[in-house]
């Protein structure tokens, strides 16, 4: 076999690279209903797949929050109807009331009912504490954590009111700015009105784009929204805010999703780490490292790794010797423990000749090396990206040696592996070898080797 399967070059950013967000720079593409669909898909999986966030600052976030229109609405709203002394904002606002309240306050109707709700959950979540702050007096001079939960709150009831929950979520999945167009196909059709040539049909659906954008600009009113513009075309675009990051943040992580965020690595250990990493992008990924590994002794670390490494999935095997890259000679006496163990004895060899021991690597090593990191690439890149980098300096007739023998490799991505090599590589003849290999792999007694 040839000798030339060394480790490729890009699992060594493996995690760092891999699962990056969209870019905040430019929209992402959505086909009708995708948005809802994904997050629907993510929901039943039992197990959703989140972008790491960055929070911002507490304070920052509060003083957002002080000036978001729609709770200084509702504070001027609340204290006028304080004034008059006999509206229940336990119960909604007759018509001609909010058409006074819109007049004396210089508001849009809608702007009113809105408030209105802030008001009434405010109202109601104070009513279980002793003591009763009205909206003004907490935003005027209520601490960062009194005004952030009263923001809280409010949040809660325009999305639980305008049914906007997993249009939040959504959003939040996406990890960046989104076409509105796309968002309001999404939104017809979760709300079963999708497309049709009947003129009922359009109707129903015309209605549901006015009230998604009357929603949106309630949103954009409590500061849970960005509305911008894609370049060149101009088309609008939308983006939860920092304060809406954080706000459907809180949210998630109550419902029990996995919500990563950045600049908090040190508080995790080795597991959670390379989870984080498989989310971050290269520059996120290099300052999460460094605060983990600041955070511990050397061999401790070390020691960490290789346990996540024994019990992680491929991709995170080749994250947790990429970090134990950083840690360097500090880190020999763990990873040659590591030979021992079927899953990392490949893993651990090549990262000792990578420093300067003498190891043996055999060639059965070499191989399933080659398997693992192109099982833990697959986890996260598409197929043909992969394939494009296993193999991409070798003569074809070597790769066609290489690839018909994989096969042999005992481990569980092995299929996987050639079934994408198969449907995605250019040579001819190598798609030809990885199709009768995965045939094989999947019949052993099929094999007339």
């Amino acid at each position: 076999m040839a000798s030339s399967t060394q480790r490729p070059e890009t699992p060594r950013s493996a995690g760092r690279q891999r699962g990056a967000s969209a870019s905040h720079g430019s929209a992402v593409a959505i086909s009708p209903s995708d948005l809802i669909s994904r997050t629907d898909d993510a929901t039943r999986s039992g197990a959703p797949k989140l972008p790491i966030v960055r929070l911002a600052p507490r304070d920052d976030l509060a003083n957002l929050a002080r000036v978001a229109p729609l709770l200084r609405a509702a504070r001027d709203l609340d204290e006028w109807a304080a004034a008059t002394g006999d509206l229940d904002a336990h119960r909604d606002l007759a018509p001609e009331e909010a058409l006074i309240a819109a007049s004396v306050l210089d508001l849009a109707p809608r702007e009113i009912v809105a408030a209105w709700r802030v008001v009434g959950a405010h109202k109601e979540a104070a009513e279980l504490k002793p003591r009763d702050d009205g909206l003004g007096a907490v935003l005027g001079g209520g601490s960062a954590e009194a005004v952030l939960e009263v923001w809280d709150t409010a949040l809660a009831v325009i999305l639980a009111s305008e049914e906007l929950d997993g249009i939040a979520t959504a959003l939040y999945t996406v990890g960046g700015p989104v076409g509105i167009d796309g968002l309001f196909d999404a939104y017809t059709n979760a709300a079963g009105a999708s497309r049709s040539d009947s003129p009922s049909a359009e109707t129903v659906a015309d209605d549901h784009g006015a009230a998604l954008s009357v929603a949106l600009e309630t949103l954009a009113d409590l500061g849970v929204v960005e509305l911008g513009t894609e370049e060149p075309d101009g088309s609008l675009t939308v983006a939860l805010s920092p304060l809406g990051t954080w706000g459907v943040h809180r949210r998630l992580g109550a419902q029990g999703w996995h919500v990563p965020v950045l600049g908090i690595a040190a508080r995790y250990d080795a597991q959670g780490l390379l989870a984080a990493l498989a989310n971050c992008d290269a520059e996120d990924g290099e300052a999460e490292i460094t605060t983990w590994l600041a955070s511990r002794e050397a061999a401790a670390a070390a020691a960490e790794l290789i346990e996540a490494a024994a019990t992680g999935s491929p991709g995170q095997r080749g994250a947790a010797f990429a970090v134990l890259d950083r840690i360097g000679v500090a880190a020999g006496d763990e990873v040659r423990s590591a030979l021992d163990h079927p899953l990392l004895r490949a893993h651990a060899a090549v990262w000792l000749l990578e420093h300067g021991e003498d190891v043996r690597l055999e060639p059965e090593d070499r191989t399933w090396l080659l398997v693992d990191l192109g099982a833990g690439l697959l986890e996260e890149a598409a197929p043909a990206d992969v394939v494009a980098e296993l193999l991409p300096n070798l003569p074809a007739e070597d790769q066609v040696e290489i690839v018909a023998g994989l096969w042999h490799v005992s481990h569980p991505g092995v299929t996987g592996l050639l079934t994408a090599l198969s449907d995605h590589h250019p040579d001819p003849s190598v798609a030809r070898a990885a199709r009768k290999a995965a045939f094989k792999a999947r019949s052993p007694a099929a094999s007339t080797d």
